[in-house]
């Protein structure tokens, strides 16, 4: 894991290498970070994240699912989504691994 220095913008960026869910090796560059730990923080989350692998937690893919959705549903409807989970799956699933 490392940060970079980019000195032209005074900010910091992360450049890394992972495996997504087909098992195919990508490359991700997330600029603008503030921060050095800010910008290690976010390759270790997107990492953790990226795999989705069957061995998460139902919690974890809960928020993997909202944090994809996020970006082509209404504020209203992931609230709507996010209630009815909260309310009725992740009580009685949100420890369970999802291959269970």
């Amino acid at each position: 894991m490392a940060a970079y220095k980019d000195e032209e913008r005074g900010t910091w960026y992360v450049s890394f290498y992972y495996e997504d869910w087909t098992g195919a090796k990508k490359r991700k560059v997330k600029r603008g970070f503030r921060t050095k730990k800010e910008a290690l923080n976010f390759e270790a989350e997107y990492k953790r994240t990226a795999k989705v692998d069957m061995d998460m937690t139902m919690g974890e893919f809960v928020e993997v699912y909202f944090r994809d959705k996020s970006q082509s549903l209404k504020d209203r409807s992931i609230k709507n989504k996010r209630d009815t989970m909260n309310a009725q799956l992740l009580p009685y699933f949100k420890d369970r691994p999802m291959n269970s």
